[in-house]
């Protein structure tokens, strides 16, 4: 029987969001969220979680992609921020700088993630799950910047690298693969599996008994006002509750 784990990612990125997840945690349709701490709406989001009630459920969405950095060394990167002192994704976009970056660019990363880290504890929230904006904790030039702070904070859980896929190049494969038993191996929880609802349901039926499964969705409002994943603006987010809730092999999520 498949364990299940529904997390709705960017938290505290607009008032749109922040109110669409947590409409999904009334409803039941999420089990839990990660909150960009650097973005304009996060001491919104973290007050509402603390005043609905799901504050044990919120983890850290760490974020170098998108928004203003808390640090300023960081700032001064190009591959990560320009010349407006905003978050650029330069990096993200470049396979070589996503597998190296100088030990210059490595202290910035560290440091940014650092106040990051710091951020989301004051906030009193007590999950210490961590995964990241565009996966960029995936990356293992950022891997190695952050992997000290994981231990130290005493970080409980990391998400794993996607791993639901039907196809995908070898290389990237096998990265994957050495990445998430690198993951493992620390003292640290992880699921099983993790991917989008199109990935889990591409790839249910290969999944071994009693294995978790982390599922990302990204809860906004369409045009209707119905709540629908980012990622699949087609399929209303209760949709994909009454697909899973009919799979017989999936214990209650909830």
């Amino acid at each position: 029987m498949l364990r299940i784990i529904i997390n709705a990612d960017d938290l505290g990125i607009s008032e749109e969001v922040n109110n669409a997840i947590a409409e999904c945690f009334i409803e039941r349709f999420i089990t839990s969220a990660t909150l960009m701490v650097n973005m304009d709406y996060a001491d919104e989001a973290a007050d509402m979680a603390q005043r609905l009630g799901w504050q044990e459920r919120v983890g850290l969405h760490l974020n170098l992609t998108s928004g203003v950095p808390l640090t300023d060394e960081i700032r001064k990167c190009r591959r990560f921020c320009g010349k407006d002192g905003r978050f650029n994704a330069a990096f993200a976009k470049n396979l070589y700088s996503r597998m190296h970056l100088s030990k210059r660019e490595i202290a910035a990363v560290r440091t940014e993630a650092e106040a990051q880290i710091i951020k989301y504890i004051s906030y009193g929230l007590p999950d210490k799950h961590l995964d990241s904006h565009h996966h960029v904790h995936t990356d293992a030039s950022i891997w190695k910047a952050i992997e000290p702070l994981i231990l130290s904070y005493g970080f409980r859980s990391v998400r794993l690298t996607r791993n639901l896929y039907k196809k995908m190049s070898f290389a990237k494969h096998l990265y994957k693969v050495k990445y998430n038993k690198k993951l493992r191996a620390m003292p640290i929880l992880t699921t099983d599996y993790f991917g989008s609802f199109k990935d889990f349901v591409q790839c249910r039926d290969d999944m071994e008994d009693g294995a978790m499964v982390e599922i990302m969705v990204h809860p906004v409002y369409d045009e209707d006002g119905r709540l629908v994943d980012r990622l699949d603006r087609e399929k209303p987010i209760e949709e994909e509750k009454d697909y899973l809730s009919r799979i017989k092999h999936i214990k209650d999520f909830y």
